[in-house]
């Protein structure tokens, strides 16, 4: 909407508005003939100056007014075919206000330059993100190596009809350690965590998304559009305060702020906001009630919510926003204003009555900002005093609480506020009263404290009299998993010196499954320490290295981390189910590192188990692949011609994943095939496509993808519809279901509840998502009968179909939307950690029953409608980490927690799939007997699913 031409091609802009640094020829090259597509006189501007890395040349254009700015031209000289004279690169500089400071454009990458043109008569559109607000904008030519340039150029945009010249505010805070919510785009000063004289985030245009974990831009920030700010005081927490600064006195109507509401992540729209106006910027004053808003426990989507300023003039404005819950986000703010219909007609706020008038008071108001047209006093009413920048006092001291180095209010440039009158007794000695029997509850708290600490650690110490040394850490071969050989246990003290321990019992004992025993022992030699760290140990031979990168077979241990494992310790601690993350070790080993360790010390390289396939999507791990491959393809050749693209729906290193609509598909499927057949329409299927350039070996497998996919015969598994191997390139087509996948399906949906209907949001039943739930268990049961791993089940890989229909699949890997959902090891492995059992992150071993586990985490998706990644307080390493009390078996485990409105018998389930014992992990048919039983007389046709939209592809 905000794409049109300016006025350099069409002549709106004027030549005088249009001016240079230099130029050669100011007649036959200057600034004015810099008018694209146009051959005037010389055909371009062109500085005087050879061009090089440090030059500064621009050509200026004054646009007059504020405006957007979203794209820019740039073409070379063409010159009638004499030119030869254009720039590789350029850059951007634009000034806001007259006088105000030039700041150079940044993208979203903190990039300056843009790519230019690679001859004289291409004309070169350019994105401008964000966009430029701004009166002046200068293109200024950058070359790497020295030349002479000539350009002309063309802007395109709109008027900046919201008239905001800069606000002010304290940044954003982290959350985590995964999430910034910072004002990243910001162009005016920032000095310690305070933002002020410049826009950014709240102003771009983008509105971003309710789940604030997303990284939709794929910028590798994620919640980029949101700027957040966090409530850490447990009394009286002051507010967010923003101070925006207009063009001009203007009369506001309304003010629209985008907010986030997803308050089972703590955060929530404001409770309160307090709108402040001033026409001088120095004393606010406040004309419109507080505005209340009411909580929504019901709806998560982010929402915009407007308040009425009942025609407030102003040309500064203030808005105080008031904490409901722990954390506050905000992705752009809009205001309904327009300038004031009779300037000069109004004056600067006089100071509240309660200031004394001092040599620095007065000095203040000499130097605050002044306007001459305005000479009228709007208000009698009351007042807020305001910085000399036009900063309120508030944000000040809220930055103070929070820790920066702003000045305050005794500072010498601000007025001292005395009070007149004696405080009374009670107003002197009562805060002293509180003050001393509040320090002396910490006391006795402290004392009790200390005493039950020493009570335990003494109850402890003698438990361990009876326990027998152990050592640090215990560097296992899993290739030797089943050998039973000689181990030494090893370690070593601060000082250097070598002790060898004792051997425990508990380590010769992992765990018991099916009557066998399985013994793991291992050895951990000197020469494999380095700096104080176990590497892990590698194979014996190449020849363990030589398995197929994706069809791995199950039940055979291979390591996939072959981390150097602490020991196991025998339980000292009961068993604790939802535990904080506060109790989990903060500072884990970089198991990372310990990936790549064995590179540094050995020229082999670690088996690593890949899971993804040469398309990008995961592939299943079977036993007997040979047996498999030796059976004919059972599918027919689709005409290539009959495949319509619609999107792209991810991608791997030899192949992509496209969503096509097949037409006339029902005439080549097979008639057990039950696939959604609309009559003389064309249905949605996923095309997986292998690209020409692949190796032999990407051939092959996708070959091997294509025999195995085909052999599987389940109504809750995607099938098979057809191939196109004949011709590059190689396509297997697939199902895709009319919903598409449940993570984005469940985030489309709320609970039922009453407010839930009286605001018509879309609703899914309990019944609905246990009998989704029960659907993906029957599905897994069918590969379970066949012994078939998926190893990357999750809701993501999950399709949804008419009446609730569920079939499993596997191109969840390969798209880009749940790049956060996986643990990448640089050019080995992509692993979805927060999905897989215990045993698969640190030993590499996938089976039937790892996949259980994966149902689990998966039920848990479910029954939180996908609003929250699993352990999403923790970053990756910290996940393994958890994985690594599993087998130490130290009862320090965390556990994922009960989902609001989860029943008790369904979250034991949950809590069975999650076994540190594989053997004692139920079944897939166990699973979807107990979810059938729990969810009988359910009828999913009586679901409201006539109010679900198709998404638009």
């Amino acid at each position: 909407q905000c794409r049109t031409s300016l006025g350099m091609q069409s002549g709106e802009i004027p030549d005088s508005a249009i001016t240079a640094s230099s130029s050669y020829n100011d007649d036959s090259v200057g600034p004015r003939n810099a008018r694209i597509r146009t051959e005037i006189n010389g055909g371009a501007w062109c500085p005087q100056h050879v061009i090089k890395r440090d030059s500064y040349e621009y050509l200026q254009i004054d646009l007059g007014r504020l405006t957007v700015i979203t794209m820019v031209e740039i073409q070379g000289r063409f010159g009638n075919g004499q030119g030869q004279e254009f720039t590789e690169e350029f850059l951007l500089e634009y000034q806001r206000e007259d006088g105000g400071e030039w700041m150079r454009f940044r993208n979203k990458r903190g990039e300056e330059r843009f790519e230019g043109n690679d001859n004289t008569y291409s004309a070169e559109l350019r994105e401008v993100s964000p966009p430029i607000i701004g009166k002046r904008v200068r293109f200024i030519p950058y070359c790497r190596t020295p030349r002479t340039v000539c350009l002309r150029v063309e802007l395109y945009g709109c008027p900046w009809k919201d008239g905001i010249v800069t606000y002010s505010m304290r940044q954003g805070d982290k959350r985590g350690t995964e999430v910034d919510f910072f004002d990243f785009t910001y162009d005016g000063l920032i000095t310690n965590s305070f933002l002020q004289n410049g826009l950014g985030q709240l102003t771009d245009g983008e509105e971003g998304d309710t789940n604030f974990r997303l990284d939709p831009q794929e910028l590798g920030i994620k919640g980029y559009e949101w700027v957040g700010w966090k409530n850490d005081t447990l009394i009286d927490p002051g507010p967010v305060s923003i101070v925006f600064k207009f063009d001009t006195v203007r009369n506001f109507s309304s003010v629209t702020l985008f907010c986030n509401n997803y308050f089972t992540k703590d955060v929530r729209v404001f409770k309160t906001a307090a709108i402040y106006g001033s026409v001088g910027g120095l004393y606010f004053w406040q004309k419109v009630d507080n505005y209340h808003f009411i909580r929504d426990t019901v709806v998560e989507y982010a929402r915009k919510v407007q308040i009425k300023l009942g025609n407030m003039i102003a040309r500064y404005v203030k808005v105080d926003l008031y904490f409901d819950a722990k954390w506050i986000l905000i992705s752009e703010v809009q205001f309904d204003s327009s300038p004031v219909a009779f300037p000069g007609n109004y004056s600067e706020e006089l100071p509240p009555p309660t200031t004394v008038t001092t040599a620095t008071s007065t000095k203040l108001s000499s130097n605050r900002m002044k306007d001459p047209e305005l000479d009228v006093d709007l208000s009698n009413g009351p007042r807020i005093h305001i910085g000399q920048d036009g900063l309120p006092d508030g944000i000040t001291d809220f930055d103070a609480r929070k820790g920066s180095d702003k000045k305050t209010k005794n500072d010498e440039n601000y007025p001292q506020h005395k009070p007149e009158e004696k405080k009374s007794f009670e107003e002197q000695y009562i805060p002293i009263i509180i003050a001393a029997l509040a320090c002396l509850i910490v006391v006795l708290f402290a004392i009790v404290c200390f005493i039950v600490c020493r009570h335990r650690r003494r109850k402890q110490n003698n438990n361990r009299l009876g326990m027998k040394p152990v050592v640090d850490h215990v560097t296992m071969n899993m290739n030797q998993v089943n050998n039973t050989f000689h181990h030494t246990l090893s370690g070593k003290m601060s000082n250097g010196t070598m002790y060898k321990g004792l051997p425990n019992e508990d380590m010769d004992m992992l765990h018991t499954c099916n009557g066998a025993d399985k013994v793991l022992k291992g050895y951990s030699d000197p020469k494999d320490s380095i700096q104080g760290r176990n590497l892990p140990d590698l194979p014996s031979s190449s020849s363990e290295l030589q398995d197929s990168r994706d069809y791995a077979v199950p039940d055979v241990t291979k390591s996939a981390l072959k981390v150097a494992l602490p020991p196991i310790y025998p339980p000292q601690v009961p068993k604790l189910r939802g535990m904080v993350l506060n109790q989990l070790d903060l500072t884990p080993p970089n198991y990372d590192a310990l990936y790549a360790a064995a590179d540094v010390v050995h020229q082999q390289s670690l088996n690593i188990p890949n899971l993804q396939g040469a398309t990008g999507s995961s592939v299943y791990s079977i036993p007997n692949a040979e047996l498999l491959l030796s059976l004919d393809l059972s599918v027919v050749e689709f005409p290539r011609e009959n495949l319509r693209f619609v999107e792209v729906l991810g991608e791997g290193q030899f192949g992509e994943v496209h969503l096509c609509e097949a037409v006339d598909i029902d005439d080549y499927i097979q008639e057990d095939c039950q696939v959604n057949r609309y009559l003389n329409r064309p249905i949605l299927v996923a095309v997986k496509m292998l690209r020409k350039e692949a190796d032999d070996r990407a051939r092959a497998d996708f070959q091997k993808e294509i025999k195995i996919m085909s052999q599987l015969k389940d109504p809750n598994i995607v099938r098979v519809l057809g191939v196109c191997i004949r011709e590059e390139p190689l396509c297997m087509i697939v199902e895709y279901m009319k919903y598409g996948d449940l993570n984005q399906f469940l985030l489309d949906h709320v609970p039922e509840s009453p407010m839930a209907e009286a605001t018509h949001a879309k609703t899914l039943s309990y019944g609905c998502l246990i009998y989704m739930a029960s659907q993906i268990a029957s599905g897994m049961k069918y590969l379970e009968s066949l012994n078939m791993v998926h190893r990357d089940l999750a809701t993501r890989n999950c399709l949804v179909g008419t009446n609730f229909t569920i079939k499993i699949s596997d191109f969840g890997m390969s798209r880009s939307l749940y790049s956060a959902d996986y643990y990448r090891i640089e050019g080995r492995a992509v692993l979805p950690i927060r999905w897989m059992a215990w045993e698969s992150i640190l030993l590499g071993k996938f089976t039937t029953r790892s996949d259980v586990w994966s149902l689990g985490v998966t039920l848990w998706e479910i029954l939180t409608f996908a609003r929250d990644q699993p352990y999403d307080v923790m970053n990756d390493e910290q996940v393994i980490e958890n994985a690594g009390h599993y087998y130490r078996n130290d009862n320090k485990q965390i556990y994922l927690p009960q989902p609001v409105n989860c029943p008790k018998e369904i979250y034991d389930l949950m809590l069975e799939c999650w076994n540190r014992t594989e053997c004692e992990r139920p079944s897939f048919r166990e699973i979807q007997m107990f979810l059938q039983r729990k969810n009988m007389g359910y009828n999913p046709k009586d679901e409201k699913m006539n109010q679900i939209k198709v998404p638009i592809c």
